[in-house]
């Protein structure tokens, strides 16, 4: 009995609180989920990595064909096919109503929607998310200090430990 293994290349762009890189991660058949919840890696690798900050997103700091990235310092991740970052059972995360949310991380606020059915209370949101991270659909996310500053996606994967406020509405 064979057993087969599936990869993806997938485009994403990693934030922490100073950087943004962009880059191309192989994405097991798990999903990107399965790489970021993965407890034997504390890094995850990255690809043909361009390094900004987030003040000046226009000028490359730096530019790698191999990185690692250290998961826990992973603010957010902004992907722009929803594809990429739907786990396995995406009808997990896509069922419910409609909800906006405002949420802030480091450096950045994040606007956007989440499917929810249930009662309707921030701190339950944040606390039943499934994984390490929450997905915002339709996001954008902004530099707190540089509002001008913004990057959108079909997908946001925030980290729920760099989460600081959460708004509904």
């Amino acid at each position: 009995m064979s057993v087969r293994f599936s990869r993806q290349l997938i485009s994403l762009d990693i934030f922490t609180d100073a950087y943004r890189v962009t880059g191309h991660s192989i994405i097991g058949t798990g999903g990107i989920h399965a790489e970021l919840g993965n407890p034997n890696r504390s890094f995850m690798d990255l690809e043909d990595a361009y390094i900004s900050r987030i003040n000046q997103p226009g000028e490359i700091v730096a530019s790698y064909k191999e990185t690692a990235f250290r998961k826990s310092n992973i603010n957010f991740i902004v992907l722009q096919n929803k594809r990429d970052g739907l786990p396995v059972n995406p009808q997990v995360y896509t069922r419910g109503r409609s909800i906006n949310i405002f949420l802030t991380v480091p450096s950045f606020e994040i606007r956007g929607e989440i499917f929810h059915d249930g009662r309707l209370l921030a701190g339950d949101i944040v606390g039943k998310a499934r994984g390490q991270f929450l997905l915002i659909f339709t996001g954008m996310a902004s530099a707190s200090l540089y509002p001008d500053i913004s990057y959108s996606g079909d997908l946001i994967l925030v980290h729920l430990d760099r989460i600081g406020i959460v708004g509904l509405g």
